[in-house]
């Protein structure tokens, strides 16, 4: 086995784990599901669902990292020796091998998805971005979808970018670019802030976002409507566990690069903040744009690539914040793809006995296939469809309602069964905690994150 790298700095490894789970989930995903499920309505369950299971889950992946010090897949193995006893290997080829296989296939989507911030970004940097209604807007984005060479360049590039980030390791690639390019995502989110909000008719927004419309979740005079109620809430539950990068190695990776200093319930803290502050600044930013405009809210996935292309394309100086706004979109969605690569690049070094770079070049060669197939599925160059959907339809809905809920039902029955004792040991050298902490995150790890994310798989089954 390799050497096991190590962060540079307490707040480069914030930052990189931040910057993993800041991204599509936080600029393009939250707002456009505040505004399909009630705007502060959604937000208040989301905010209970952060603070209430995803911290707990996130300190959890963080500390089984530190602890097993190695890949996802032998990390189940490495707990094992500590507690002197040998359970099944189906948990390394379960919990391991499915967060594997998540990161490969959600690259493929994923990478799609940044190639249409990366291209908005230059459009609109060049003054070509720019839809006058949202009719024009939609068949621009239609268009775009459907014109495979142009996303597969623009894919390539995304890809090459990660790839040369990643072969630097993990001080002087990952720790240093997220170190430049996270302040940069903040100052961009917040000046971008306090253009929207001086457009008339963005106050509309702004208490769509800040007052509840308790009817929206399913309190109303007449009662409770339990399965609206129920189905937003999984949707809260669902999007802090996304938005978090909970179902790929990500987390379990970083960690394994951590020392046994670093103070994990203070960091796990900043994360969960730093994470949840830009998803508020993309609600505050999103939602009072669509509302100054008359808009729909509830527009859901083409709110970013439609409806905001018009919104921008009738402000004063409205290609210069589109640049803004799809140059932050992409830093963010970047970050997320170069966190998505390490797993991946971290198995294939212990595994295989290869050099970072390449470990690199087998990551990103699998990422390359995985995104020119799903590419080529969605545009319909290649006729291959599975459950009736495109693949990159398909692939975004198993991931999403299927795949990642399951490999972290498996990562958590084990945290909690099985390797809760060392995993608490580990917490307990740098972040001393009572006996309600500890016995809150067993529950949280055993009981409660393994049946709401048994739910979320229920519900998207029927």
């Amino acid at each position: 086995m390799t050497s096991r790298a190590h962060w540079g700095s307490r707040i480069g490894f914030v930052l990189a784990t931040a910057g993993s789970a800041i991204g599509l989930g936080n600029i393009w995903r939250f707002p456009y599901l505040a505004g399909q499920n009630g705007g502060c309505a959604f937000l208040i369950l989301y905010l209970c669902c952060v603070f209430g299971l995803g911290y707990f889950m996130l300190l959890g992946k963080l500390a089984f990292g530190r602890t097993a010090k190695t890949n996802i897949m032998d990390g189940f193995k490495a707990i094992d020796v500590k507690l002197k006893k040998q359970h099944s290997p189906l948990w390394g080829y379960l919990g391991g091998l499915m967060a594997i296989l998540n990161g490969v296939i959600i690259s493929g989507v994923y990478v799609i998805v940044i190639g249409w911030t990366f291209l908005y970004t230059i459009e609109s940097g060049l003054s070509l971005f720019g839809a006058h209604n949202p009719v024009d807007a939609q068949s621009g984005f239609q268009h775009l979808t459907h014109a495979f060479q142009e996303q597969l360049l623009w894919g390539c590039l995304c890809i090459l970018v990660t790839a040369i980030v990643i072969s630097k390791g993990v001080k002087k690639g990952i720790e240093r670019v997220c170190l430049w390019l996270m302040p940069l995502l903040f100052g961009l989110l917040i000046l971008m802030l306090c253009r929207i909000l001086l457009l008339p008719g963005a106050e509309k927004g702004i208490s769509f976002f800040l007052s509840p419309d308790w009817s929206a979740i399913g309190f109303s005079e007449e009662g409770l409507d339990f399965n609206l109620f129920s189905k937003v809430l999984l949707t809260a539950i669902g999007q802090s566990f996304y938005s978090l990068s909970l179902g790929m190695g990500v987390m379990f990776t970083y960690g394994s690069y951590l020392a046994n200093t670093d103070n994990l319930k203070r960091d796990a803290a900043w994360i969960v903040g730093l994470d949840l502050m830009v998803s508020l600044l993309a609600g505050f930013i999103v939602l009072p744009a669509v509302f100054a405009f008359g808009l729909e809210p509830t527009a859901g996935a083409g709110l970013t690539f439609i409806t905001l292309p018009y919104v921008f394309a009738n402000m004063w100086g409205g290609a210069f914040w589109a640049f803004l706004f799809y140059l932050l979109l992409f830093i963010a969605a970047l970050t997320s793809l170069i966190s998505i690569y390490e797993p991946l690049t971290s198995l294939f070094m212990d595994k295989l006995k290869l050099t970072r770079r390449k470990a690199t070049l087998l990551t990103s060669g699998l990422n390359l296939i995985s995104f020119s197939v799903t590419l080529a599925s969605l545009t319909g160059n290649l006729p291959i469809h599975l459950f009736s959907r495109n693949l990159f339809d398909a692939f975004d809905w198993i991931t999403g309602s299927f795949s990642l809920s399951f490999t972290m039902i498996i990562c958590c029955l084990y945290m909690g069964w099985i390797g809760f004792v060392p995993i608490w040991h580990n917490l307990q050298t740098t972040s001393p905690s009572g006996h309600i902490f500890r016995n809150y995150l067993r529950t949280s790890l055993r009981l409660t994150a393994p049946i709401v994310l048994t739910a979320l798989i229920i519900m998207s089954l029927f």
